[in-house]
C-alpha cells in the first residue's frame, strides 16, 4: 500500500514537473516570437525613419571664395564605384518613357546606364568611358558608337566624361580638367544668385561655353547650367530630396532639361538602393548581329522622333 502511494506521488510529481517544463517552453517560445516581430517592427520603422532623412537646406553665410569653394569640394560624395537603381522618365515633345534603370560607375573610368522597362529585360544601354560612347538598342538590335568628339560635334554641351560623371554625382568641375583641386577657386566668378543660392561661374576658353553651380547653404550643389552661346545649346541639371549617405548628402532626385534650338528633353531621375565602393569593373560588347547606326541617331533612339 505504501509502495502504491510513494509510486503515485513520485508519478504526481514528475507529472507536474514536465507540466511547468511545458509551460516553460511555450512561455520561452513566445518570448522569442515576440521578440522576433519587436525586433522586425524596429527594422520597418527604421528603415522608415531613414528614408524620410532629407536634409534641409541652411540659411547662407558671408563667405569668401576660397572659402566657398574649399566648402563645396568638401560636401562632395567620396566613392570609387557608385551603384543605384533608378526610376527614369524621358520626355520630348509628344513622346515620353518611363522605366526602371540602373546605373553603374567606376569614377573615371566609365559609366554605364541600363535601361529596364519590363520585369528586368533591358531595352536600352548606354555606356561611356572617357575616349567613347556607346549606345546599344536592343529593341531594334542597332549600335551608335562613336568617340567623345564626334559626341560634341552634335551636343557640345555636357559630352565630355569628366562632366557627365560631375552631372551624375553631384561634383563640382572645371573644365578641361580631369581633377579639381582648391586653388581652382579663382576660375570661378563667384557672388550670390539669391537669398538661397551662391553662385560660382565659368567659362571655357576652347569652346566658349559657359558653366555655372548654385550652391545652396549646405555648400550642396543645388544646379549646374552649362551654355553654348553660339549655337543656343543648354543644359540645366537640378538636384533635390538630399539624404545622408556615409557622413554625405546625395540627391536622390535630379532633373535635366536639354535644349537647342530645334528640340527640347527633359530626363527626371529618382535614385534607391545606392551603394558605394562595391568591387567591379565596367566593360561592353557589341552583339555581331546588331546593325550600326550614325551618330545623328542618338538623339532619335532616345527621344523615338
Amino acid at each position: 500500500m505504501e509502495k502504491s502511494q510513494r509510486a503515485g506521488k513520485r508519478f504526481q510529481n514528475i507529472k507536474q514537473k514536465n507540466q511547468k517544463k511545458r509551460i516553460h517552453k511555450r512561455m520561452k517560445f513566445k518570448h522569442i516570437i515576440i521578440l522576433f516581430f519587436a525586433s522586425i517592427l524596429f527594422l520597418v520603422l527604421y528603415s522608415c525613419k531613414s528614408k524620410r532623412q532629407v536634409v534641409t537646406s541652411a540659411p547662407l553665410e558671408h563667405k569668401v571664395d576660397a572659402d566657398l569653394f574649399s566648402d563645396v569640394l568638401n560636401s562632395q560624395l567620396n566613392f570609387k564605384t557608385f551603384s543605384s537603381r533608378l526610376n527614369l522618365n524621358l520626355s520630348s515633345g509628344t513622346k515620353s518613357l518611363s522605366s526602371k534603370a540602373s546605373l553603374r560607375i567606376v569614377k573615371d573610368k566609365a559609366i554605364q546606364l541600363s535601361v529596364q522597362p519590363l520585369f528586368g529585360v533591358e531595352m536600352l544601354r548606354l555606356y561611356a568611358d572617357t575616349d567613347s560612347l556607346v549606345l546599344l538598342d536592343r529593341m531594334n538590335k542597332r549600335y551608335v558608337r562613336e568617340s567623345i568628339k564626334d559626341v560634341k560635334k552634335i551636343y557640345p554641351v555636357g559630352f565630355e566624361y569628366k562632366t557627365l560623371q560631375s552631372l551624375l554625382t553631384n561634383h563640382i568641375f572645371v573644365s578641361g580638367q580631369n581633377d579639381v583641386i582648391y586653388a581652382d577657386y579663382d576660375k570661378f566668378l563667384s557672388g550670390r544668385a539669391s537669398d538661397m543660392y551662391y553662385l560660382l561661374k565659368s567659362v571655357d576658353d576652347e569652346s566658349g561655353i559657359e558653366y555655372s553651380f548654385e550652391i545652396d547653404g549646405n555648400d550642396r550643389i543645388a544646379s549646374t547650367r552649362l551654355f553654348e552661346p553660339k549655337e543656343n545649346y543648354s543644359m540645366d541639371w537640378r538636384y533635390g530630396n538630399f539624404v545622408k549617405e556615409t557622413y554625405k548628402a546625395f540627391p536622390h532626385k535630379m532633373e535635366v532639361a536639354l535644349a537647342s534650338e530645334k528640340r527640347k528633353v527633359n530626363v527626371g531621375l529618382e535614385f534607391s538602393g545606392i551603394t558605394l565602393d562595391e568591387n567591379f569593373d565596367l566593360q561592353i560588347s557589341i552583339p555581331r548581329t546588331y546593325t550600326r547606326a550614325s551618330i545623328s541617331d542618338i538623339v532619335k533612339i532616345l527621344t523615338n522622333n
